[in-house]
């Protein structure tokens, strides 16, 4: 007989509730019990798929098999252990408000089920990564995403004796800027940035939701790319250490999140001497070689290297060494030498302006777009494409994936393309390494498993 109240007392029972889909077959199940397959066609998804999620939840204590509908042998019915399931604040996962706290039990998951320490890695980071000691200033932009992240950097910071200052705009702050700011006051948001910029030794950027922003005034366009130019300068001049993220954390129960999540924390927890040592000996296969030809199914185009840079996840002396570092780490970036870039890129998916675009196609004559076409989304690469300026089609760089601690998955595309086999096309600007295109709009094609050919 179904139970009047179940009281939800761990974290695995926690996560299996965060699931939308499991949730949902939960409230069905309280109604009446219901087979595999009746479960299936109602919420419209696989029977595989089914069975997959009520084997978990009948695993977590939340469903029951019904004996009474099973007399026959042939039909399993399902039903739910309770009709009203309370969660048990005594786990002490709540706010002061007694509301779910989903960042502590995220957090609490990755600690327990995991096994991933999230002070160790913060602490690798200001010490093998970023190289920071006492007295340095680091300087932290970031919005609510990565606040998890941020809040951990900052407590390991204070422990070594490292000035932190924080700038924190959200989703919602970037877009109001991009849309509702005088450009006196963009203008002023910037010049703000610049000036706080002086005062650091380390610049660590962790606003990736700009990715999802888009700036349309023309005239906004123009303060941006100055106060960007302003920006190097002083980066430059002051020999500031630049570091970026553009991957994202989530505060969600879902188990795609979760699992976004754990990837997330086992691509910062790598050892990050190891990784240059393998990023750097790669970079030592380009040296001397004429040109670089890519074949197989999904391109045929070759280049000649203007330059080559290892980007390490961690800032070293090494003469491959970027001057820019994007966590977790794990890419070679080319410069292709102007003019020599030819052929055709079929790619497994692009990204351009927060969409995703299927199969891109892009013809490549002189190292820029000739010609284009997508099966989905086409539209947002004529947009990037446009939006980018003089050099939006001018190909700014070629990034090899060097990082083993990425799998694939449902993860952030902007870790999966640190992943060891992958192989990326960019566009947008590569001055901060050294290049001379500078195009408005970063954007581009992923290419999995690539074949490349020295001659």
């Amino acid at each position: 007989m179904i139970q009047n109240l179940q009281l939800i007392r761990d974290h695995a029972q926690l996560r299996e509730m965060g699931s939308p889909l499991k949730y949902n077959i939960l409230k069905e199940l309280i109604n009446a019990p219901a087979t595999c397959q009746q479960l299936a066609t109602l919420f419209g998804c696989s029977k595989q798929k089914m069975h997959y999620n009520l084997t978990q939840m009948l695993s977590q204590g939340l469903l029951r098999i019904e004996d009474e509908q099973n007399g026959n042998n042939k039909e399993v019915y399902y039903r739910a252990t309770a009709r009203s399931y309370v969660l048990d604040f005594a786990i002490g996962l709540e706010t002061k408000e007694k509301i779910l706290d989903n960042r502590r039990i995220i957090g609490s998951i990755l600690q327990q089920k995991y096994h991933i320490d999230l002070d160790q890695i913060a602490a690798k980071l200001i010490d093998d990564s970023l190289k920071l000691t006492k007295g340095m200033n680091l300087l932290i932009s970031t919005g609510k995403f990565n606040l998890p992240l941020v809040e951990k950097l900052l407590l390991e910071a204070g422990r070594r004796g490292i000035y932190t200052t924080l700038l924190y705009q959200d989703l919602d702050q970037l877009k109001a800027r991009a849309e509702q700011y005088s450009l006196s006051a963009f203008q002023a948001d910037y010049e703000n940035f610049n000036r706080k910029l002086r005062e650091a030794d380390v610049y660590l950027n962790l606003n990736s939701e700009s990715r999802n922003v888009e700036i349309t005034d023309p005239e906004k366009f123009k303060i941006r790319s100055r106060m960007l130019e302003k920006g190097r300068r002083i980066i430059k001049e002051k020999q500031i250490r630049l570091a970026m993220m553009p991957s994202l954390l989530y505060d969600t129960l879902s188990d795609q999140a979760i699992e976004s999540e754990v990837q997330f924390w086992n691509a910062l927890d790598i050892d990050y001497q190891l990784l240059s040592d393998k990023t750097i000996a790669m970079c030592e296969r380009f040296v001397n070689k004429d040109v670089v030809e890519i074949v197989g199914n999904s391109a045929s185009f070759l280049f000649n290297i203007d330059s080559i840079w290892g980007e390490c996840g961690s800032f070293g002396e090494g003469k491959f060494q970027s001057p820019i570092i994007n966590l977790p780490g794990g890419e070679i970036l080319i410069i292709p030498k102007q003019g020599t870039m030819q052929g055709k890129i079929i790619g497994d998916r692009a990204f351009a302006l927060g969409e995703e675009i299927t199969r891109p196609v892009v013809e490549i004559a002189n190292n820029e777009i000739a010609s284009f076409s997508a099966e989905t989304n086409q539209q947002q690469l004529a947009k990037a494409i446009e939006m980018g300026g003089k050099d939006g089609r001018k190909v700014a760089l070629i990034c090899l994936g060097t990082n083993d601690n990425i799998r694939g998955g449902d993860i952030d595309i902007a870790l999966k393309h640190k992943s060891n086999g992958f192989m990326s096309v960019y566009w947008g600007s590569n001055r901060e390494v050294g290049g001379s295109i500078a195009g408005n709009i970063e954007w581009f094609i992923e290419i999995e498993n690539p074949q490349l050919n020295f001659k």
